[in-house]
């Protein structure tokens, strides 16, 4: 692991666990949000409940989605693999890990693996 890595590693350790905080935090109003009824008479106000809903969905998913990844990263840390590319075993950049402290993969490998 790089020197810029190893002095990084702690504060990004702390922020994947505030980042699970806030994430689990968020998903508590979750089912308050998701349990509001649609139902209306007037077509309008339907389709915009409706389509707040529909947010509200794709906002939960994402939600769980970087959740998953947040805790993947942080068993990584546990594990010691934390900071390094699960397709060409290189070390993650630091400045792409304070960007998406999740990151699996390094920029290479990433758009690879976008453009397949």
């Amino acid at each position: 692991m790089g020197t810029a890595l190893k002095t990084t590693k702690k504060p990004l350790h702390s922020l994947l666990l505030k980042l699970r905080e806030d994430l689990l935090t968020s998903a508590r109003g979750e089912p308050d949000a998701l349990a509001t009824s649609v139902q209306s008479p007037d077509t309008v106000e339907f389709a915009t409940k409706t389509a707040e809903q529909d947010v509200t969905v794709a906002a939960a998913n994402l939600r769980r989605r970087t959740l998953k990844e947040v805790e993947n990263a942080l068993r990584r840390v546990t594990r010691g693999t934390y900071g390094t590319c699960e397709m060409c075993s290189g070390e993650i950049p630091a400045n792409r890990l304070k960007a998406i402290p999740w990151a699996r993969f390094c920029l290479a490998c990433e758009e690879q693996r976008t453009r397949n």
